[in-house]
């Protein structure tokens, strides 16, 4: 599935993605795999259900990084 960070907190170490279907995704850096994630990026991931929610993430592949706005 395709989506979108739409926040990571990298002190925390977790984030969420919206996906293509409109839900928010869980991810956990234990999932990322040396991927870096940043708030704007466009992603491919795996979705999973677990114990505690339906809506995680695993296996994240950044797709496209967006253009750092300069003031």
């Amino acid at each position: 599935m395709y989506g979108r960070v739409t926040k990571y907190f990298h002190d925390r170490g977790y984030g969420f993605i919206r996906g293509e279907d409109g839900n928010s995704y869980f991810i956990h850096a234990s999932k990322l795999y040396g991927e870096y994630l940043d708030r704007g990026y466009y992603v491919f991931f795996k979705p999973y259900a677990d114990d505690r929610s339906d809506y995680n993430a695993k296996n994240v592949s950044v797709i496209e990084v967006p253009d750092i706005k300069r003031r």
